[in-house]
């Protein structure tokens, strides 16, 4: 006699998502540990849709499980509708993290000044805040984290080591790298869309190449590119008046 027992045994023997979610309101661990082995890829795939980079990506999907684990473990949330509301979360958050990075006003004051008649200088002129609020929610999540708290609301990196589970020096050598990288990411939100298309070996390098933030092997490259590249040289050359004139706005975020 055929035995096909083992294929429809081995079916039974994986258990569903409404059978591990009722397991972790009991309080199995190992059962969440499933939940995230069989929908990791599905959070990959759409926090990477979503966020600024690979950093912000994994924050995300770290995020999004701990906030299901927690609704969960309260008695809350899916019955078995898993990936879903996992997927909803994840976005959730993010939306979140840009509304509290949109009430940074990284900008004290803004006047309301058009450039001269006639100039081709768009960044000539006053920084604008909503590109100073899109080059800060660009930032590695940590980075944001430590900007906001030291320079917004003024904490010591004392206080701040004691949160994030780093010694002092750390926090400060972590807040010297953030307040370069917005000087970094203002200035790569003037490089057009077209231009980071056009020329995408180096298009969205230039900002960092500006504040010399580019190794030698790949500053040799930008450089043997903007020798061939008209278009590049004058955007360079409008980041580099960008740059040295940093507005008041992003040095008291960047200073």
């Amino acid at each position: 006699m055929t035995d096909v027992v083992p294929a429809e045994a081995g079916a039974r023997d994986v258990p569903d998502d409404a059978v591990l979610i009722e397991a972790v309101r009991g309080g199995d661990v190992a059962a969440y540990g499933r939940l995230y082995d069989r929908h990791y890829v599905a959070a990959r795939r759409v926090a990477a849709a979503i966020a600024a980079d690979a950093a912000e990506r994994d924050d995300l999907i770290a995020e999004g499980f701990t906030r299901v684990l927690r609704i969960l473990r309260s008695g809350e949330g899916p019955n078995e509708d898993f990936r879903p509301y996992l997927l909803t979360t994840i976005r959730n958050t993010m939306i979140t993290w840009r509304r509290h990075d949109a009430s940074v006003s990284v900008v004290a004051e803004v006047p309301d000044v058009l450039p001269s008649a006639g100039s081709d200088e768009q960044v000539g002129s006053r920084l604008h805040a909503t590109v100073a609020a899109a080059a800060f929610a660009g930032l590695p999540e940590r980075w944001r984290i430590v900007l906001w708290r030291t320079e917004i609301e003024g904490e010591s990196p004392a206080r701040i080591a004691r949160d994030l589970g780093m010694s002092p020096n750390s926090v400060a050598a972590l807040a010297y790298r953030a307040r370069e990288g917005l000087r970094q990411a203002y200035l790569d939100q003037h490089v057009p869309a077209s231009q980071r298309r056009n020329c995408r070996d180096v298009g969205g390098q230039l900002g960092r190449w500006v504040r010399d933030g580019i190794g030698h092997h790949k500053a040799s490259r930008i450089r043997t590119h903007l020798d061939g590249c008209a278009d590049c040289q004058e955007l360079v050359a409008s980041l580099r008046r960008l740059n040295e004139e940093l507005p008041a706005a992003v040095a008291h975020v960047a200073a």
